[in-house]
């Protein structure tokens, strides 16, 4: 028995309880960037929640799904989304684990249960990408089955970040 619970979320937490978990994912991803030498604006990570809040339906059925991971207190522990990237392809989003939760499996459970969610949107195939600091999910997502690219795929990252290209690792899994 698992010390979690895996939760494919039917409607969108409580923006105060999702907030916590995705405060912490958004200063880790900007503590990595600047750590990669990039400056940023103060309010990147506010701003980046603020988006997120806004394009909440690309993460909700039918279009993609949110999948939270929640500890024997009911707290959320972990996160991980998923949108249609085309027709036949979903991309993998926002993983992040809390760092009391991390390698207790959670990581895994959160795309295996995308994965699920994926198949039973009729989905082929998920694609995602990860910064080259991310070496959790550089390591993760070749033991669950996705191939690492050598060329890039015009992910959401891709497009909306392009200072950010020489630096993301894009991973492909067919279903």
């Amino acid at each position: 028995m698992s010390d979690f619970d895996i939760e494919l979320c039917t409607s969108i937490p409580p923006r105060t309880e999702l907030n916590i978990i995705l405060e912490q994912y958004y200063a880790l991803f900007a503590q990595r960037m600047q750590g990669m030498g990039f400056e940023l604006d103060p309010s990147a990570p506010q701003s980046a929640l603020e988006e997120f809040w806004a394009n909440t339906d690309d993460y909700m059925p039918p279009n993609g799904c949110l999948i939270v991971a929640r500890n024997r207190g009911g707290k959320i522990v972990g996160c991980g989304m998923m949108k249609r990237f085309d027709q036949s392809t979903g991309e993998l989003k926002r993983v992040f684990v809390t760092e009391d939760a991390r390698g207790t499996g959670v990581g895994r459970a959160l795309i295996q249960a995308r994965e699920q969610a994926a198949r039973a949107m009729g989905l082929k195939r998920l694609i995602a990408d990860t910064l080259t600091p991310n070496v959790e999910m550089r390591s993760l997502y070749p033991k669950l089955g996705f191939v690492e690219l050598d060329s890039p795929i015009e992910t959401t990252t891709y497009k909306d970040q392009p200072m950010l290209r020489p630096y993301l690792h894009y991973f492909v899994k067919e279903l």
